[in-house]
This record gives structure tokens, C-alpha cells and sequence, in this order.
């Protein structure tokens, strides 16, 4: 498939997380088998003023490729400016944030707040596309609330402004990440318009990737919360669209050698600070499920040293590995 001219080698895709798809979590993405990856959310307007800060989010590695780098805002203006900046670190695709939810980003009149105003969203799409030669994307929910989800009309507003795909979450502004993804709402789209559609929301397993395909007609899965601490889906995924069989989990010691390498990878591209702070998220999820975790969880959340985590990270790996098998501890993800 192709997103303008960028071809993807595959049926899934890494969706933007903000806090989450740093560069180490997409590197561990990608190596595991995520054909495209997309950055967290950055600020047109911090980028239009120089912000320090706002210009570490366009940081990439050319083994990330393709990549698309998300912008969000709500001045068309301002959004074809910093599509310009965006464009000159060379990304694959730019990509549009009509979807977050978060109250701090409506309240500035970007993200999904942009979903009550269709037009607005398609003046930033055509100011974006006449700025830059890239291909521009966008991600959208499915409305602002229960009573409106207008897709197949926004859907229609992005494509004739020039926008190359749409991703949608299949969920409302007001649901927030709570209750079931209306995939009903992905086949509206699919049905509406003629640009690629990736589907995202409540993918957990092969089968459902498989499933959210069939169903709704999109041509790509988006995963998103799915793949923390999680990296093998994508790998899953693929094998399981390719050949109809599930695969094995990874071992407990490859759970903990990709965490640990995750980290190494954090303190040395952000530093020691950034890095003590967003692992434990990750750390989290890359235990859960993992033998007497919680003590070990506990011990790192009360840990300030990145040296220290690690240290605890090796020492439970080596725990693991002696007490356990590996012919015992590998797992089904969809079993």
C-alpha cells in the first residue's frame, strides 16, 4: 500500500502516543516488526516560535523509516508554517492530530475539539498541503460525542483538501478510552472516501487485527496502547495476517533484554532525568504478567537512579532465567 508516495510494506502501524512513542519505544517497534511508525503529537505553535523543548519531538533515526512526525494545532496559518519546519528534517509523512483528547489540548482549540468544526480541520489540511511536498495524513476519533459523529463527512472535507489517509480511533471525544470502539464507524469512512483508512481502537489480539480488516474494509490496523510493553504484537500481527497461526510469546529473559535495551536506549538519545521518569510506565507493562513482578515493580517506582533500575532490571532477568525454563514460560498472545 502507499500513503501518497511513501509505500508500507505491511497491514500495521504504530499510532501516535504522547509520552509514549519516543524514539526507543518506535526503534523497539520497528525491529519487531511495525512497518510504519508515528512520533508523539508536537506543537505547531512551539515550533513556530523556536521552542527548544517542541523541536526534540522531530528527532528520528533513519532506521525508523518510514516515519510519519504528528503536528496538532488550530490555526491553519500557524499549522502550514510548522509543516514547513517539519518538512526540512525530512520525515516520510505529516501527519494531523484531530483526534486527542486530553482537556489542555481542547481547551486550545486543537486536537479532537477541531471534530466540531469539519471545515476548520479541512482549511489546516489545505494550508498544510500547500505548503510542504510530503504527504499529509490525518488522525481522527469518530466524533465529539454520541451525538455527533459526522465521519463520512469530515472524511470527505480531509480528502478534498488534499489529505493522502486517515486514521480514525474508533471512539468519541467523550469516551475518552473507555467502552468498545465502534468499528462500524471505520467501514463509514472506508465507504466515504477514496484515500487509504487505518483503523484504530481495541485491537488486542491477531484475530481482532484480522477481524477490524474484514469487517470494516480499512486497508491498514493501527496499534496503539496494544503494543506497550508489548512490541511483539506488531510481529504477531503480521505473522498471523500472513499464514493464519498464532506464534509464540517471547521469553521472560527476551521480555527483560528488550526493556532493558529500551532503557540504555532512553538514557543515552534524552539522558539520565527524561529517562528515570518515562521507563516506568514502560517498565510496568513490560513486567506485567511476568513471575512475583510486583515486588520488583515496587523497588523500581521508589528508584530515582537510572544506574540503580537497571541494575534491578539484570538481577531480576538473571532470577528469571535461573528459576525458569524457557520451555515454559513462552506463551500464546492470542491463547
Amino acid at each position: 500500500m502507499k500513503i501518497g508516495s511513501v509505500e508500507i510494506k505491511g497491514k500495521t502501524a504504530l499510532a501516535p502516543l504522547a509520552g509514549v512513542t519516543d524514539i526507543p519505544f518506535r526503534l523497539k517497534c520497528k525491529e519487531l516488526g511495525a512497518p510504519i511508525v508515528f512520533s508523539e503529537m508536537v506543537s505547531s505553535e512551539g515550533l513556530v516560535r523556536g521552542s527548544e523543548k517542541t523541536n526534540r519531538y522531530l528527532k528520528f533515526l533513519e532506521i525508523e523509516r518510514p516515519i510519519a512526525l504528528q503536528l496538532f494545532g488550530g490555526n491553519p496559518e500557524v499549522m502550514g508554517k510548522a509543516a514547513k519546519i517539519i518538512e526540512e528534517c525530512k520525515p516520510d509523512i505529516i501527519d494531523i492530530n484531530f483526534g486527542c483528547p486530553v482537556k489542555k489540548i481542547v481547551r486550545n482549540e486543537a486536537g479532537s475539539a477541531l471534530l466540531k468544526e469539519p471545515k476548520r480541520m479541512g482549511r489546516i489540511v489545505k494550508a498544510m498541503v500547500n505548503s510542504v511536498k510530503l504527504p499529509v495524513t490525518a488522525k481522527i476519533r469518530c466524533g465529539w460525542d454520541e451525538n455527533s459523529m459526522p465521519v463520512s463527512e469530515i472524511g470527505k472535507i480531509l480528502e478534498d483538501n488534499g489529505v493522502s489517509a486517515i486514521a480514525i480511533h474508533a471512539r468519541t471525544r467523550q469516551m475518552q478510552f473507555s467502552g468498545k470502539a465502534r468499528w462500524e464507524e471505520i467501514k463509514k469512512l472506508k465507504e466515504a472516501v477514496s484515500v487509504p483508512v487505518l483503523g484504530n481502537g481495541d485491537v488486542k489480539t491477531p484475530e481482532d487485527a484480522l477481524r477490524m480488516l474484514s469487517q470494516t474494509g480499512c486497508d491498514m490496523v493501527m496499534i496503539g496502547r496494544g503494543a506497550m510493553g508489548n512490541p511483539w504484537f506488531f510481529r504477531e500481527v503480521n505473522s498471523f495476517l500472513e499464514t493464519g497461526e498464532s506464534i509464540r510469546r517471547p521469553s521472560f529473559s527476551e521480555v527483560l533484554e528488550v526493556c532493558i535495551d529500551q532503557f540504555e536506549k532512553t538514557v543515552e538519545l534524552y539522558g539520565k532525568g527524561y529517562a528515570a521518569n518515562s521507563m516506568k510506565k514502560h517498565i510496568a507493562l513490560y513486567l506485567k504478567g511476568l513471575p512475583e513482578s510486583s515486588n520488583i515493580k515496587m523497588s523500581i517506582f521508589q528508584s530515582r537512579e537510572c544506574e540503580q533500575m537497571i541494575d534491578i532490571l539484570n538481577r531480576y532477568k538473571e532470577d528469571l532465567e535461573y528459576n525458569f525454563s524457557s520451555d515454559n514460560h513462552i506463551i500464546s498472545k492470542a491463547g
